[in-house]
C-alpha cells in the first residue's frame, strides 16, 4: 500500500519539533515551520480537490456523449440545482432525471442506433473555496449532435458550475449551461443559425428559464465566477448585459436536438 502524500510532511515536522525541543533558540523556528508545513498541506488538499472536480465534470461529459443519464444524474448531489439552455430550472436528483431521462433522452438510457452526441468539455478553471467544501467551474462544451441519415447539428456553449464536497467526495451541486449556438452541420453558422432550446411540454422545469439571453447570432457573455486574474475586477450581470446583444436570436422554437426515430428493440 502506497503511504498518504502528506505523510513526508507531517514525519518533517515531527523531526523539527524533537530537534526544537533539544537544542534552545529553535521553538521560534519550529513555529514558522509548523505554519509554512500547515500551508503547504492546504495547498496540496485544495490541488487534489480540484484534480477531482476535474475528473467529475469530465466524466459527466463523457457520460453524456453516451446518453448514459443515469450515470448522469448521479453526478449530482441531492440538492442541486440544472438549468441546461433554455429548458428552465430543475431540482435535485428527481430533477435531473427528469431533465437528462425523460426532457433529453425521451426516458431511454442509451444512444439510439445511428445516433451521435459527443459532448467535449474544455477550456475549465476551477477554484475552489478556501475551507474546502465547496468549488465554482467554469468550462465549454463543443457538441456534435446526428442521427444517421437524417439529421446533423453542431452546438457549443459555456458552463458555470458550482460543487460541494460531502463525506469527502466532490459532487456538481449547481449546472448552468448557456448556449452560444446551434446550427446545422452543412450549412455551419455562416449561413443558418437555430433558436435556444426551449421548456419541455411533458417534463416540464421546477421554474422558468433564470435568464433570458441571446444566441447566435447573437450573444451572451455569460457571468464569470472569478475575477480578473491581473486586475481583481469582479464581473457583474451589467457587465454581462453591457456586452451582449438583445433581440438577436432566432424565434424561439427547440431546435431538434434528440432525434424521435423510433428505436428499434434490442
Amino acid at each position: 500500500m502506497k503511504p498518504p502524500r502528506h505523510r513526508p510532511l507531517r514525519l518533517l515536522g515531527v523531526l523539527a519539533a524533537g530537534a526544537a525541543a533539544l537544542i534552545p533558540g529553535l521553538a521560534s523556528a519550529q513555529v514558522s515551520l509548523d505554519a509554512r508545513l500547515s500551508a503547504l498541506e492546504a495547498r496540496v488538499q485544495r490541488l487534489d480537490d480540484r484534480a477531482a472536480i476535474e475528473k467529475l465534470t469530465r466524466a459527466y461529459g463523457y457520460y453524456v456523449d453516451k446518453q448514459l443519464w443515469d450515470q448522469v444524474a448521479e453526478c449530482f448531489s441531492t440538492d442541486a440545482v440544472i438549468e441546461i439552455a433554455g429548458r428552465g430550472v430543475y431540482r435535485g436528483r428527481d430533477g435531473a432525471d427528469r431533465l437528462f431521462r425523460q426532457a433529453m433522452g425521451g426516458g431511454r438510457i442509451g444512444l439510439r442506433d445511428g445516433a451521435l452526441f459527443n459532448h467535449m468539455i474544455l477550456q475549465g478553471i476551477v477554484d475552489v473555496a478556501p475551507d474546502g467544501r465547496t468549488a465554482q467551474g467554469r468550462w465549454r462544451a463543443f457538441v456534435q449532435i446526428a442521427q444517421y441519415q437524417a439529421l446533423g447539428i453542431w452546438s457549443e456553449g459555456t458552463y458555470e458550475n458550482t460543487y460541494v464536497k460531502r463525506d469527502g467526495v466532490w459532487q456538481i451541486s449547481g449546472m448552468h449551461f448557456y448556449a452560444t449556438y446551434y446550427t446545422p452541420f452543412d450549412q455551419g453558422w455562416a449561413k443558418k443559425a437555430l433558436p435556444n432550446n426551449g421548456p419541455s411540454k411533458d417534463h416540464g422545469p421546477d421554474a422558468p428559464p433564470s435568464v433570458a439571453y441571446d444566441v447566435f447570432p447573437g450573444h451572451y457573455v455569460p457571468p464569470f465566477h472569478y475575477v480578473n486574474p491581473v486586475t481583481g475586477h469582479a464581473w457583474t450581470d451589467a457587465d454581462s448585459r453591457r456586452y451582449s446583444t438583445t433581440g438577436m436570436a432566432p424565434a424561439p422554437a427547440g431546435p431538434p436536438i434528440q432525434p424521435r426515430n423510433p428505436a428499434p428493440s434490442h
